[in-house]
């Protein structure tokens, strides 16, 4: 049993869009209505995209770029913590976060989408 749990959580933290493709059926039952699925599983999905390009990462170029990664993240918080602040000029920490995982979400799947085609093609040329 514990082997299946093991699994399983290998298999969604190598393959984001799959946990997406998931949690965007789960948040369609919840919720019924798909501009909100579509906002919850985009931002339920952000770490399990940031754990896939850390993985693609590893294989691919055989070293840790975790800590980019996470610098990366905390520049895209804290540019939208300041733009919050230059338009409304007062901070409101659950839209600021909110904004801060949908934009991660299009920036992160850029990136391992890009990571996954460099993956294949340098697979398939060699």
């Amino acid at each position: 049993m514990t082997n299946a749990f093991i699994y399983m959580i290998a298999a969604l933290v190598t393959m984001p869009l799959l946990f997406l493709w998931i949690s965007y059926f789960i948040a369609m039952k919840w919720h019924r209505s798909k501009k909100k699925a579509v906002r919850q599983c985009t931002q339920y999905t952000v770490p399990f995209l940031v754990l896939g390009i850390h993985v693609l990462l590893l294989v691919l170029f055989e070293e840790s770029y975790l800590s980019w990664i996470i610098i990366f993240l905390l520049v895209i918080l804290s540019l939208s913590v300041i733009i919050q602040y230059k338009i409304y000029e007062e901070v409101q920490l659950g839209r600021t976060f909110k904004v801060f995982l949908r934009l991660s979400f299009v920036m992160l799947l850029a990136v391992y989408m890009g990571l996954t085609v460099y993956g294949l093609a340098g697979r398939m040329l060699l």
